[in-house]
């Protein structure tokens, strides 16, 4: 299963600048309850932006494995969500 990144993180790793990959669970439900999972989002993002990287969360969306993801992508996993394992992997 090839990821799909996003265009932010496929220009950086284009450019060979650094990217941070960032678990999505933690921003989800799942981590941290609503509204604090979005604050918690924007301030590790804009730390990782601060300190010269890219930030990528993964997450695997409608069966794809995705690095960086849109704002609507972040809506989708600051809500209702479910946890996906490595062995959930081959029916994600």
């Amino acid at each position: 299963m090839k990821p799909v990144l996003s265009a932010e993180v496929a220009a950086a790793i284009a450019d060979g600048r650094p990217v941070v990959a960032m678990e999505s669970t933690i921003y989800s439900h799942l981590g941290l309850p609503s509204p604090a999972n979005r604050e918690a989002l924007d301030r590790c993002s804009a730390a990782i932006r601060e300190g010269g990287c890219v930030p990528a969360v993964t997450a695997i969306l409608h069966g794809v494995v995705r690095l960086g993801l849109t704002d609507a992508e972040h809506e989708r996993i600051l809500g209702p969500a479910r946890k996906v394992a490595e062995r959930d992997i081959a029916v994600a």
